[in-house]
C-alpha cells in the first residue's frame, strides 16, 4: 500500500499497525526484497555485534529502521542500546542474564559513547532538574502559608490581603 502512494500513517492506521513497526518493514523490503520480511529466528547478539550496530547508528547516514532492516535487529532493541552506551558506556552492552558470559574485548580500546559536550549538557539538565523540583517544593510551602494565614484572619474577621 505505500509502494502504490499511500502514507505510512494512512497504511499504520487502516491496518492497525504502529506506524514505526510499519517503517520496519518498509525498510527492510527495500533493503532484502520479500526475504526481509520472513520471520527470523531469535539469535542473542554479541557484545561486539552491539557495538558495531550502535557506532553504524551513531556514524552513518542511515535511519533506526534501516540500520534494524540491515542487522535484523528491531528498532526498540536497538535504540536502549544506544541510550544505555550513551548514559553508562559501551561496556554496559555486556549480557547480564545467566549463560556464558561475553567478554568485552573487540570494542574495549573504543571511546564511550557519549562525547564530554553531551556529558556535560547532561549533568547541567541534571542540576537544573534539581534546582526546579527544590523550587517547586518551596512554592508549595510559601502557598500553604499564604493560605494559612488567609484562613486566620478570615477567620477574625479580616479582609485578605491583595499582596
Amino acid at each position: 500500500m505505500v509502494e502504490r502512494g499511500n502514507s505510512v500513517r494512512h497504511v499504520s492506521d487502516s491496518l492497525h499497525l504502529g506506524h514505526h513497526q510499519l517503517y520496519e518493514w518498509i525498510a527492510s523490503y527495500r533493503l532484502k526484497g520479500v526475504k526481509g520480511l520472513e520471520k527470523t529466528p531469535v539469535v542473542r547478539i554479541t557484545y561486539e555485534k552491539k557495538c558495531e550496530i550502535v557506532r553504524e547508528y551513531q556514524k552513518s547516514e542511515l535511519s533506526l529502521p534501516e540500520i534494524a532492516a540491515k542487522y535484523g535487529v528491531s528498532t526498540c532493541a536497538i535504540s536502549k542500546w544506544v541510550r544505555k552506551a550513551a548514559n553508562q558506556g559501551l561496556q554496559s552492552l555486556t549480557s547480564k542474564r545467566g549463560g556464558a558470559k561475553s567478554k568485552p574485548t573487540e570494542c574495549r580500546h573504543m571511546k564511550n559513547v557519549p562525547n564530554t559536550d553531551l556529558e556535560k549538557e547532561n549533568k547541567r539538565l541534571r542540576e537544573e532538574n534539581e534546582r526546579l523540583k527544590i523550587e517547586v517544593l518551596l512554592l508549595k510551602k510559601v502557598k500553604a502559608l499564604v493560605e494559612e494565614r488567609e484562613a486566620r484572619n478570615r477567620k477574625i474577621g479580616r479582609a485578605s490581603s491583595k499582596s
